[in-house]
Parts: structure tokens; sequence; C-alpha cells
């Protein structure tokens, strides 16, 4: 099967298709086969030479590395089309490792040895990495940081070919042909980048190595004599199994270069393993698993270490070699068996390939790591801070660690989120109770008491996260309510995160405001969030003590609403009770109507008693009564979902609603529902016409009234929308 698979397809038919072998299987891992070959050759003769050891048996390690991951990997880790192998980062990583041990004094087999520890342990790490769910925090490390490390690394891995490239060709016999391993290498990298352009279907590292090798033997053939041994890698060794004197490790190795070895390499293996399972994602439509694959990439570390192979991780070039040919659940495995195949009868292989042609293919693998991006980055003012994250990186890459580096970007990246933060305001919207009001309908005293000293309540929809960086800047922002008797209400509906130095911040506003009268109350609270516990709990906890008495309302209408009667309560002025009753000539309707009046409107009214939960009238249901509460509460509700609804109203004792319908018959816009034991008075259009023809006078009076409330409520609901659009 070629091409993308469809990942619901895929995951249908999991159990059948990935437990058998397809014919892309096999040519896909051929083709990796091949990409990896002259990479895992190279990185292996890269890093064992400067400790001595021969090409071959570099080169030998390079390739039981890339085995051993291939197999381990796709036995266990199972992300489609993921291809591993030495990389150009474990081999930095790896080579400041042997530098280390080196200088601490170890040689030798015991230096080998101390390399194949840190190769293991690395695995263990990895292992722990998956189990632990590690591998979704890697994925946080900033992509500036990743750039800068990889350019870095792509400019040590050029600097350790400069022995091979520029010097040290002076061979009795050859010295007048000092020029031929440089130009070799020169032209291995042409051939590997520009091979696509002439043969698409020739991986570029392999037409490199072919191009070289042919060039470099060229020269040999025309002069009539064999190549000097110097310049060639040799016959590779036969397949073994190193042998390990446990006792003699625990005694003599460095344990501290190894562990923070180890360590340093297990985290960037696991980075450069999960990027390119991401790239193996898009090239087969389907979707890895980050533990289960750190897992099987730490296995393969494992026994990498105990078998003498160098240690690595997913390789992009070689992953999308293998997706585009085919290649699917085991193409890993496949590529691992052409490679045990291979040490086991193609040892003298090694005869035939030139150490300077392998160091051309690392020097084509270090360009290809570059991030070109990274030039844009400069240009662009945008992002010129995200590149000189990247370059601090790798200048402390090239000329310190490695480790290091990462850590340093990394705090970097976090100071500059920090500030970003910090610069960003973190209230959203201010507006006081002059402006914003509960839906709760208000008699003409009331009404104009909230008008008047509605300044009195602030809300403050806050956003963003709230932790140490920004409590100072909200305090700062709130600092001119605190001081004051005042109702301050926190929206948190766009808050993320609220950790514990933002609690104590409001326990102290808390405090603050109970101290001048004033109370501090929350909104739209999640159920949790923060530091994990549930943070309503936590939010009315933080009076404890200080009788501040903070309350959360589950939406911004009850904490209005509850603001807006303690400060009428406040001002000396007992607003009307939900559970109480109101009689009708203290209605806002009757202000105009004298005694007479009043009894000329309660003949033309019908009583109507509610139970508690009972629907008064649906959405979209046709109406021509208005109603007046004496007792209960009526909310008037928007139907948003099946089981979720938007309060428009809150029609208490006192009140009235459905006005518009009297006048004009239609379809009501809204729900009304009663909310407790509720009685009604109730205007019918007829009952109004009747009115009208006995009583004109009273009529008008009644209407006058009417209308009056109506203007104050469309005024109000205009300046609240101009308010909002400015906003």
């Amino acid at each position: 099967m070629t091409g993308t698979t469809n990942p619901r397809a895929t995951s249908a038919t999991h159990g059948n298709r990935d437990a058998s072998w397809q014919s892309g299987d096999f040519s896909g891992g051929l083709a990796a086969a091949a990409v990896l070959l002259p990479q895992a050759m190279a990185f292996g003769v890269a890093l064992y030479a400067p400790a001595g050891v021969g090409a071959a048996d570099g080169a030998y390690a390079g390739l039981v590395g890339t085995a051993v991951l291939c197999l381990a990997s796709g036995l266990i880790g199972g992300t489609r089309a993921l291809i591993s192998s030495p990389t150009g980062p474990t081999l930095v990583l790896l080579g400041g490792a042997l530098a280390a041990l080196s200088n601490a004094g170890l040689a030798g087999g015991a230096l080998l040895l101390g390399l194949a520890i840190v190769t293991a342990l690395t695995g263990v790490f990895q292992v722990l990495i998956g189990v632990g769910g590690g591998g979704r925090l890697i994925k946080y490390i900033p992509y500036p940081v990743v750039s800068g490390f990889m350019l870095g690394s792509a400019l040590l891995m050029v600097h350790s070919q400069f022995d091979t490239l520029a010097g040290n060709h002076a061979i009795a016999g050859w010295a007048q042909w000092w020029w031929l391993p440089t130009t070799a290498a020169v032209l291995t990298i042409a051939s590997a980048a520009g091979a696509g352009r002439v043969l698409a279907w020739l991986p570029g590292p392999v037409a490199g190595l072919i191009v070289g090798t042919i060039a470099f033997h060229l020269v040999a053939v025309l002069r009539g004599v064999a190549l000097p041994e110097a310049w060639m890698i040799g016959a590779l060794p036969g397949m073994r199994a190193p042998s390990f004197d446990f006792a003699a490790v625990l005694s003599t190795m460095p344990w501290d270069i190894i562990v923070p070895a180890a360590l340093a390499l297990s985290v960037l293996a696991s980075l450069d393993t999960l990027l390119t399972a991401v790239v193996a994602d898009v090239s087969t439509g389907a979707r890895h698993h980050a533990g289960r694959e750190l897992m099987g990439q730490g296995i393969g570390q494992i026994a990498a270490g105990f078998c003498g192979g160098m240690a690595g991780a997913g390789t992009t070039a070689a992953t999308v070699v293998a997706a585009k040919s085919g290649g699917r659940r085991w193409v890993a495995f496949a590529a691992g068996i052409c490679f045990v195949l291979l040490l086991s009868v193609g040892g003298g292989v090694g005869t035939l390939l030139p150490v300077p042609v392998l160091a051309g293919i690392i020097c084509y693998v270090a360009i290809g790591m570059i991030d070109r991006d990274m030039f844009r980055w400069i240009r662009d003012r945008r992002t010129q801070v995200d590149a000189g994250i990247a370059c601090v990186v790798a200048m402390i890459t090239v000329f310190y660690d490695l480790m290091i580096a990462v850590g340093v970007g990394i705090g970097i990246a976090i100071v500059l989120f920090i500030r970003s933060e910090i610069k960003s305001p973190v209230v959203h919207r201010r507006s006081t109770g002059r402006q914003s009001r509960s839906t709760r309908h208000r008699n003409e005293r009331e009404t104009n008491l909230l008008n008047e000293h509605g300044d009195r309540i602030v809300f403050l929809e806050l956003r963003g996260n709230l932790f140490f960086a920004t409590a100072d800047r909200l305090f700062e922002e709130m600092l001119d309510d605190l001081d004051e008797p005042k109702w301050l209400i926190v929206h948190l509906r766009r808050v993320g995160q609220i950790d514990l130095t933002a609690i104590r911040f409001f326990k102290q506003t808390a405090s603050r405001l109970a101290a001048h009268g004033g109370q501090l109350l929350f909104c739209n609270v999640h159920e949790r969030f923060g530091i994990g516990a549930d943070m309503g709990s936590a939010l009315n906890r933080i009076a404890a003590g200080g009788g501040s008495g903070v309350l959360t309302f589950n939406g911004k209408d009850e904490a209005l609403e509850y603001a807006e009667d303690a400060l009428l309560g406040d001002l000396g002025h007992e607003p009307t009770r939900i559970d109480g009753a109101v009689a009708l000539e203290d209605n806002d309707l009757c202000r105009h109507l004298d005694a007479e009046d009043v009894r000329i409107l309660r003949g033309a009214v019908v009583e109507r008693s509610l139970d508690p939960g009972e629907i008064l009238f649906a959405a979209h249901a046709s109406g021509a009564e208005m109603y007046i509460v004496l007792r209960g509460q009526v909310d008037i509700r928007l139907p948003t979902t099946s089981h979720h609804h938007k309060r428009l109203a809150s029609c208490g004792p006192g009140s009235f609603f459905g006005e518009l319908s009297m006048l004009k018959p239609g379809p009501r816009t809204a729900e009304a529902l009663a909310m407790r034991r509720t009685e009604l008075l109730v205007l019918e259009r007829s009952g109004l016409a009747q009115l009208q023809n006995s009583h004109p006078a009273t009529t008008a009076r009644l209407l006058r009234a009417l209308c009056e409330i109506e203007v104050a409520r469309l005024r109000w609901s205009s300046n609240e929308l101009q308010r909002l659009s400015e906003s």
C-alpha cells in the first residue's frame, strides 16, 4: 500500500492490517536502509575516531546502533514509518561524553565501555520518560531553542570533520594528492544536494556516497595504484557481543560524568524522536503514541549499549523516504533486518568506502539540520527575539555545552513569556454598576439609586493567567477600587490558571475591601483549574478568619444582583424581597394613577398562580397578555441549547413583563419560567380594549406610565450596546 493512509480506516483495521506484513514495508525498509547506510557509518566513524578507534570499528558501532534501534522501535514503538538511527545531535552529545570520559582517565576498552554504559543508561531514562508521561512535557520546549541547538550541533559536526576535509592528508606517496579527500567530500556534498533534481527516486546520501566513492577510486585506477588504507574504512568486524565486568564497572566508572550525560542524551533523543514522529504522522495520516514510542526507543538504546552500538533517535530523512516508499507498521523492523544481513555477510563493503566521502555525508546532513527560517526571523522585527534565542543557544552549544545551551534557551524563553504576560493587560473589561446591571427588574426608586451610586459596584472581567508575575499588575489596575466601600466583582471565565500567589493576593484584596465596608465577589469560576483543586471552594476559603465574606456565583448576573441588593441596603433602602409581596398600587405602572384608577385597573385584570418550575409561556408561542408580578419570581429565558438557557430578565414582586405582546400580539421571543410560587395579574389585550372604551382617561395614564418605563429600558439597552461596541 502506498500513499497517505486515512486515520479512521487505519484505526478501524489496526488489528488486521498492522498484524501482517505489507509489500510496502519491504520496499520502504530497503529504501530507508539505503539512506541510513552512509549516515550510520559516517556518524560511527566521526564519533570513535577521536578515541583512537579504527574507522571500521566506528562504522560497525554506527551500523549496530541503527540495526538495534530499528528492530526495537519497530517492534515496540509502533509509530508508522518512523525510522531510527544515530543522528547529528546525538553524535554531538556522545562526542562530548566521550571527551569527558577521556579527560577523566579512561582509555582503550574502558573508554568504550563507559560510552556503552552512557548509551544503555540513556535507554533506561527514556523508558522512564515514556512511562512517566514525560513525552508530553518535552513537546513544550520552545521551537527557537530546538532550532538553536540544531544549528549549534550542525556547526560542531562540520568542525569535527576539519581534519579529514582540510588537513592531515600528507601520506607517503600521496602528498601531492592532498586535495583528493577535500575534493571527494565536496563532490559528495554536491551530489547529495543535487540528486533530487536529476533522479528524484535516488536519496541524496546514497547518491553522494556512490559519486564520491567512484570519484575517489577513479583517481587510484588512473594512477594504477591502491589507495592508502588510512583513507579507507576497512573491513567491518563480524557481529560480536561485548563482554562486561560488572564489578569493575561499578567500581571504576566515573558516574558523575555518565549519569548527567545519559540524562541529557535521553532528553535530546526523546525530543528528536517525537519531532520525527510528527513528521511520520503527517506522511502516513496516523497518530503516534508518545509514551509507547519512547519506551521502544529506550529499549533499543539499552540493547545498543550492550551490543556496542551507537545511540540514536528518530531520523527525518529516512522516515520520509520510508513513508513515500509505502512503508507503514513494520518498515522500521524491515530496515533493521537489512542492517543485520549487512553486518552478517557484507563486512567487506568497508574496504571500498573512503573516510572523506563519509565526512562529506556528515557535512551534508549537518547542512540539512540548519533551519533556513532563522534568517527570516532575523529580518522580521516580530521574530527577532526568537532569532536571538536561537543564536544564543547555538553559541553556547558550540563554545560550551549543548544541554546547558538548551537549559539557557528554555530559561530565556520562560523569562520572555513572563515579560509578555506582564505587559499584557490583565483586566479585559472594567465597568461599574452604572454601566452593567443585573437582569432583575427594579422599581423606579431602586433604579434611580443604582444609577446615582452604581460606581460603588465595580465589575472586572479578567483574562490570561493569574500567577506571581501578573498579580502585581492586577493590583495596580485594581488599586483605585480598594480604599472605598465597594463591591468588587471579579469575572474569571477568561482566566486559564490561578496560582497560590494570586490566591494570596485575592485574600489581601478581600480583607482590604472588608475594612472599608466593601466585599469581594467572584463569578464564572471554572470547576477545576489553577493548582488542580476545586477553585470555587478555594476562593471561598480565602476569607477564612478575616471576616471579609468572599462569595462565588455561577454567573455575572447573579453576582450583580447580589451586589445591587447589598448596595441598596447600605444606602438605607430595603430592596424588594423576592420572597415578599408588592401590592398593585405600589407597581411602577401605577405611579401616575390615583386610587380610583387602581380600582378600575384591578377590575380589568385576572389573577393567576404558578407553581415552581411551571412554564408560563414558551419561546415562539403566540401571546397577547401582559403580566404583573405580585409575589414570587418569573425568569425570562432564551434557550441556547437543549439543556441551557440565558436569563434575559428576572421579574420579582412589583415588576411586569409581556407588555409588547399585549400591545401588538405575536410570537414570544423567549420563555417565561416560574422560579418559585408566584402570583400574577394578567391584563389581556381584550381587557385593555374594554378598559379604553369604558375609562379612556385611566387607560391614557396607564399607557403613559408604560411608555416612560419602556423608553427608560430602551435607553439603557442602547447605552449598554454602545459601551460594548466601544470596548
